[in-house]
């Protein structure tokens, strides 16, 4: 009994005391692996838990993918995992920070989702809080868009509003209509919401979205304009696409959207998607 706390306790140090996130998919993998040998040394223990069917279930596209560790594109669409306010999850997929492999592209089988009223879908990530205000956080921001083709698509508008804009801030204030920039609370297994609650950010974290508030501006050449905007607006959409904001020229500056420097070169981790409203394609 003694030697299962003494491997617990490590597990949670080694999540939350990694405020840099230095090489943060080793850390990441070696907490896991502590984890797992727990468990073989204690009683076997039958969990449930319900994945809900607001999740989007489809990999259509993961060019990072090689089916191993936090490159396993399952691990985007099997349930969200977070590790709460100050440790970020680790049943993740991993974006690079730039190229083919920073983005991907999820759906909802069988699937369209539509504009309600309110958050229509959440983008979890494993962002986490450097103290206790929230004032502080390690990001790894994710531009979100929607399609309906997988072909042309429309998005947020995102902005990073801190001065200088060439200089990376900490602060969550400063990215606006990004994901990746707040923790994950939600957790299928032992931090589970249903119904409204699951698009409740005070409870669930993660990075919500409402289509009433899509842009039509081009600014990454998507092929966005206001007719499409609008049709996607009263339509629904069928396709999610994230991209590591790393990857992307931030319009202001004309240079890529800066990185923390904890992320050692990394991109986004993917928890999962959530999706209020959905219809029959």
């Amino acid at each position: 009994m003694f030697k299962i706390i003494f491997v617990s306790i490590n597990f949670v140090f080694l999540i939350q005391c990694n405020s840099e996130k230095s090489n943060k998919n080793n850390s990441m993998m070696v907490a896991a692996l502590l984890f797992s040998q727990t468990q073989k040394s204690s009683s076997p223990t039958i969990t449930t838990f319900s994945i809900p069917l607001d999740t989007a279930d489809t990999v259509t596209s993961a060019p990072n993918d090689n089916g191993s560790g936090f490159r396993d594109k399952a691990k985007a669409v099997n349930g969200v995992r977070g590790g709460g306010i100050s440790s970020g999850g680790v049943d993740v997929f991993s974006l690079t920070a730039k190229g083919s492999s920073a983005s991907m592209v999820l759906e909802w089988s069988g699937r369209r989702i539509l504009n309600g009223s309110g958050i229509d879908f959440t983008v979890f990530e494993n962002a986490f809080q450097y103290n206790a205000n929230s004032s502080t956080a390690f990001m790894e921001a994710i531009i979100v868009e929607v399609s309906q083709d997988n072909i042309s698509y429309c998005g947020f508008s995102p902005s990073y509003n801190f001065t200088p804009k060439t200089t990376y801030s900490t602060a969550p204030s400063f990215w606006l209509r990004f994901a990746g920039i707040t923790p994950t609370l939600y957790n299928v297994e032992s931090n589970i919401f249903s119904g409204n609650d699951l698009y409740d950010t005070s409870k669930t974290g993660g990075d919500s979205f409402d289509l009433e508030n899509l842009s039509a501006t081009n600014d990454f050449g998507i092929g966005c304009n206001v007719l499409l905007r609008d049709k996607i607006k009263s339509e629904g959409f069928v396709y999610l696409r994230l991209t590591s904001a790393t990857a992307r020229t931030n319009p202001d500056t004309g240079a890529n959207y800066l990185q923390d420097v904890g992320a050692f070169g990394g991109g986004p981790d993917i928890d999962g998607v959530l999706a209020r409203y959905r219809a029959p394609r």
